[in-house]
């Protein structure tokens, strides 16, 4: 099940990373979707799969902070700080720019997922 309103989908992301539940984070996401990061765009549940299992085989974990939503009919534009600590101590920050679509039940799930952000900007 997606988000009751955009802004909601990063709560349910955090919640769903900290218990490792790669199912209930792939809920959050139309089959369709893309999520972006440094190596590049991963369609498709498939690939998104492959890439939150690797997130979730770190043993980080994940605090989603402020975020700002900007509605468009069945779109939003979600942008979320966010906070990233690792077993070892690493600490990593940074902010989303996220695209989520209306469902037909009302609920809201991500099409786009860029954790990154700006950080892509001059990655190929």
């Amino acid at each position: 099940m997606g988000a009751s309103i955009p802004s909601e989908a990063s709560k349910l992301f955090e919640q769903r990373f900290a218990d490792s539940d790669l199912d209930g984070l792939m809920d959050l996401y139309e089959d369709g979707a893309v999520f972006t990061n440094a190596r590049g765009a991963h369609e498709g549940p498939e690939a998104i799969r492959e890439v939150l299992a690797g997130y979730l085989s770190t043993g980080a974990s994940i605090v989603m902070n402020d975020s700002v939503s900007f509605e468009a009919g069945e779109l939003a534009l979600v942008h979320w700080a966010w906070t990233m600590n690792f077993p070892d101590g690493r600490v990593a920050e940074g902010a989303t720019a996220e695209v989520l679509r209306r469902q037909p039940d009302g609920s809201w799930k991500f099409i786009i997922d860029n954790p990154d952000g700006p950080a892509l900007i001059g990655h190929d």
